[in-house]
This record gives C-alpha cells, sequence and structure tokens, in this order.
C-alpha cells in the first residue's frame, strides 16, 4: 500500500526519471508551449484585421501630407487658382531657404515655442494639482468635480474662447470689474492677449490630465502608500517619492500630447483677435495660413507646414516611445 504524496514502486523501477509537465501547461506530444503554438497559429490575422484601418489612415492622412511635401517644392500661387491648366514651376529648396533667411519666421518660432511650453507647464501643474485634490475630497464633491471636468471638457473650442473674450471685453468684460480696472484693452499687447488665450487652451486642457492623472493614482498600490507614511514620510515625501515616480510614464505621456497640441495652438488665437490677428500675434500656424490666404504664396504656407511637422517628430517619437512601453509593462 503506497502512501499518500509518494511516488509509485512502479515508476521507480524503471531505472528513468519521469518527466513531469510543469503547471499551468498541458501535456502534449509535440511538448511545444501553448503560448508558442498560439503565435504560430494567429499568422497574418493581426495585419489583416488592422488593415482596414490602416489604409484609411493612409489615405485620410498620407495623401494629404504627400501632396503637401510635393506642394512645398513649387511655386503654387493666383496664376494656378484662376487657371488650372497652368502647371506650377518646381522650386527646388526655394521655399525652405526663403524660410530659414526670413528673420520674422525665427520670431514666430521663438513665439510659439514659448508660449507652447508655458501652456503645457500651466495645464499640467494645475491638471495635476485638480487630480490630487479629487484624492482627499468626500466621494460627493469627487463626483461634482468629475461632472464639471467633463462639462467643461465638451464645450467646443471657439465656444470657450468666445466665454473668455467677453469676460476681457473692453467695455463689459467681467474681468475688469473684478480687477478694477474699466475699459481696459487686454489686447492691445500681445504679451496680454497671448495670456488670455494660454489661459482658454489651459481651461480645455485641464479636464483631459485631471480625469487621467486621477484614474491613474486610484490603481497605485494603497500598501506603498501606508508604508511609507509608516515609516515616518510626510505627505510631501509620499508625493516625491511614491506617487510621482509611479505616474512618471502617464505623467511623460500627457506632457507629450499636450505639447503636441499646444505648438499647433490656432483657433483659441485666431477666435480672440476676431480672425484678424496682427504679426505679433503670428504663431506657426497662423503665419502659415496668413501666407496661405493672404500672401497667396500656397508653395511658402506648404513648406512652413513640413518644417512644423519636422519639428513635432521628435516629440512624436518620443511620445509613440511611451506608449510603446506602456504596453509592454502592462
Amino acid at each position: 500500500m503506497t502512501s499518500t504524496g509518494t511516488t509509485p514502486r512502479a515508476d521507480r523501477s524503471e531505472g528513468t526519471p519521469v518527466r513531469r509537465t510543469p503547471p499551468g501547461t498541458a501535456a502534449t506530444g509535440s511538448g511545444t508551449p501553448p503560448a508558442r503554438r498560439r503565435r504560430r497559429r494567429t499568422g497574418l490575422t493581426p495585419y489583416a484585421l488592422s488593415a482596414p484601418a490602416l489604409l484609411v489612415l493612409a489615405g485620410v492622412l498620407g495623401y494629404p501630407l504627400v501632396k503637401l511635401v510635393v506642394l512645398s517644392f513649387q511655386r503654387w500661387g493666383l496664376a494656378q487658382i484662376f487657371n488650372p491648366d497652368a502647371e506650377p514651376s518646381f522650386a527646388g529648396l526655394d521655399n525652405y531657404r526663403r524660410i530659414f533667411s526670413d528673420r520674422f519666421f525665427w520670431t514666430v518660432l521663438e513665439r510659439t515655442v514659448l508660449v507652447a511650453a508655458a501652456m503645457v507647464v500651466l495645464s499640467m501643474l494645475v491638471g495635476v494639482a485638480v487630480a490630487l485634490l479629487m484624492q482627499v475630497v468626500p466621494a460627493w464633491c469627487r463626483w461634482i468635480m468629475t461632472f464639471s471636468l467633463v462639462l467643461a471638457w465638451a464645450v467646443p473650442h471657439p465656444v470657450a474662447t468666445e466665454m473668455f473674450a467677453w469676460m476681457t471685453d473692453y467695455n463689459y468684460g467681467v474681468l475688469n470689474d473684478l480687477l478694477g480696472i474699466p475699459q481696459h484693452n487686454w489686447y492691445l499687447e500681445n504679451t496680454q492677449g497671448l495670456a488670455v488665450a494660454t489661459a482658454v487652451v489651459v481651461w480645455g486642457a485641464v479636464p483631459l490630465i485631471a480625469i487621467t492623472v486621477h484614474a491613474a493614482h486610484s490603481q497605485i498600490p494603497r500598501e506603498l502608500v501606508d508604508a511609507a507614511r509608516v515609516d515616518g514620510a510626510s505627505p510631501v515625501q509620499v508625493l516625491r517619492w511614491v506617487t510621482l515616480p509611479l505616474l512618471r510614464p502617464i505623467l511623460l505621456m500627457l506632457a507629450a500630447l499636450s505639447l503636441i497640441w499646444d505648438f499647433q495652438v490656432f483657433t483659441q488665437i485666431w477666435v480672440l483677435r476676431q480672425s484678424n490677428p496682427t504679426r505679433d500675434y503670428f504663431t506657426l500656424g497662423i503665419y502659415a495660413y496668413a501666407k496661405a490666404y493672404y500672401s497667396h504664396d500656397y508653395g511658402y504656407a506648404a513648406a512652413l507646414a513640413v518644417v512644423t511637422v519636422a519639428l513635432l517628430l521628435g516629440v512624436m517619437v518620443a511620445y509613440l516611445r511611451q506608449i510603446l512601453r506602456m504596453g509592454d509593462s502592462a
């Protein structure tokens, strides 16, 4: 009689070791792990399933981008608008030479970088602060905050910009009354006007950042925070050494997305300046639009757009790498 948990004598008498199947895997004649067999079985299925979406993206995004690059090497203006049979001449690199030799382009680029940086920094600071506040308020207050953030996020950009334009109106602006400076023109200097545009962008960006960071913060294991507090860490130290390092991938992703969006800011400045911004309000997007539809220099405008895309490629690559890392760690 054999006791429980021992190997039968029939197995031990053979003189050969008994092969045991690892836990969690099924014994098969081929000995191939199930995961490897599944990968072989899928084959080209993922690529076939994603092909329709890739074709749509190639048509919607790829074709216009190719046309834009081709147009940037051409002289395309009023002659081609009024005479469709007129072929545009090949300009080579002339449009790009004009861009990099134009002092105003460097002024616009500097302004675009500074404004985008201010928008990203303020959006991230306010968004993270709101997300941390949502962690400590009661449940009913958190629900009201979430509803308010989603409601603000749902407001279209032109509508939100018109609201800020009304609040900063020269004659009837609420902000002027609150600050005690009646009939103050916020757009006489581009510094104040761009500050208003920055406020509009931050107001629209905070909901996404706050809700995303709040959701990520909710996934942090409570044991880590409790252990840090038991060791004597203050709330600031817990935030610095526990919370922020764990939120780092999400924060980097949101910062990259915000930089891509804010570098192309157009609607807020355009609406605040009543569709006629002066040159001291030009960003790269507005400068390219003005060159195309005011000066009818479409080749130069296309080259400006290509330069803008090239400047954002580094940020896009960093964003995609962060997405892939998050997918690998999931």
